[in-house]
């Protein structure tokens, strides 16, 4: 035998990727939901801290009408490809609130509203808290006691006195005696409507509003802000700032080109068809699949940062699944490309559309580090 070492007729594979990647970083760690029983029931008081801020300090209600108006909802862990598992607990949410174990506490001055759920058997009180700010809707503190941006106010394009619908407002004709009726029989079934709206893109053809709606009062719209999002994406291509809607989709944390990621384009996340989901650890040990449905607005947390943390669960564009995520990569992709121009992000955001459209009323709601969530809890007034 001869101790001569014989040159390796292939190279060794190396452990790692030593491959310079000028262009990127690594792939972002992966966000993983945490479904534990004592996390679940924080973000059940941080989603009811958020809506009963934006009853009471955006859409203006008061305390008594806000509350009568309100319903409490249990935060379930997301589903997965094909189901979302029904609420289990709501019973024991609704036990506990006609208990009296769950506080809920109201700041006007600082336009706050606190929500402690006490049991004994359970630990320590469970406390989440949300602060509505003008301009920035109602944004999820949990367990915080403050946001991690300054939100100074936005300068925005007001409504013009004297121009026709849409871009100011007029007095609507009274309706046909057969509208009416159907519309008095609307509001006496539909105790929570704030009021209906029928107009052509040239007049108000009817209004009407509950003892608490006005034509002046903001409401919710949640998933409708989906379609402000994926129109502003138009206008920064119009814009030039983007290409094409087939390109990947350029989130600030999916720059390095040997991610998964670099596979979904701007068009997969329009449609829904991106993908993304996320590790569920249950409280029994288990971990799933998850994708996300109402996180956004019960963790008080970086929503751009989180979403663009899901991993690829499916194939981009082979499956369609309702997401939230998708869409506030999109919001971290419009906010980095305002960022990039050296232009105000909030002012740039509502000027390439909102104001544009004359929807003076039109605020979106604000995650903790101060980005406009892109894909719910916006308010305007019927009108716009």
């Amino acid at each position: 035998m001869s101790d001569q070492r014989r040159e390796s007729a292939a190279p060794v594979e190396p452990y790692f990727d030593r491959t310079l990647q000028p262009f990127g970083n690594v792939p972002p760690d992966p966000l993983v939901y945490d479904a534990s029983p004592r996390t679940l029931r924080q973000r059940t008081v941080n989603f009811a801290a958020k809506r009963l801020v934006d009853m009471r300090y955006v859409s203006g209600l008061d305390r008594a009408t806000a509350e009568r108006h309100f319903r409490w909802r249990l935060a379930v862990p997301p589903g997965g490809l094909a189901f979302r598992a029904a609420p289990g607990g709501q019973a024991e949410l609704t036990a506990a609130q006609r208990r009296g174990d769950i506080v809920v506490e109201m700041d006007d001055a600082d336009r706050r509203a606190v929500v402690r759920w006490n049991d004994a058997g359970f630990g320590e009180p469970v406390v989440g808290a949300a602060v509505a700010r003008p301009g920035y809707g109602g944004v999820v503190l949990g367990p915080h006691e403050s946001l991690r941006f300054d939100p100074q106010p936005v300068s925005r394009k007001r409504a013009e006195p004297g121009r026709a619908w849409p871009l100011a407002v007029e007095t609507a004709p009274a309706p046909p005696a057969d509208v009416a009726r159907a519309l008095d029989a609307f509001f006496a079934r539909s105790t929570g409507a704030y009021g209906v709206l029928i107009a052509t893109p040239e007049r108000v053809l009817c209004e009407r509003y509950s003892e608490f709606g006005a034509v002046d009062r903001a409401t919710p719209s949640w998933s409708m802000t989906k379609a402000i999002t994926c129109t502003v994406i138009g206008r920064v291509i119009q814009e030039g700032w983007l290409a094409s809607v087939y390109d990947p989709a350029p989130a600030p944390l999916w720059r390095d080109p040997r991610e998964i990621h670099r596979l979904i384009t701007l068009d997969h996340l329009l449609r829904m068809r991106s993908g993304l989901a996320f590790p569920v650890s249950h409280g029994d040990g288990r971990v799933a699949l998850g994708f996300e449905n109402s996180a956004v607005y019960q963790d008080a947390g970086d929503a751009f940062e989180a979403a663009q943390r899901s991993i690829v669960a499916t194939v981009p564009g082979s499956v369609y699944r309702y997401i939230n995520s998708g869409l506030n990569v999109l919001g971290a992709i419009i906010r980095d490309q305002i960022g990039r121009r050296g232009l105000p992000y909030y002012e740039t955001l509502y000027g390439l559309l909102i104001d544009r459209l004359g929807m003076a009323s039109y605020q979106h709601s604000a995650d903790i580090a101060g980005n406009l969530i892109a894909s719910g809890a916006g308010f305007a007034t019927l009108r716009d």
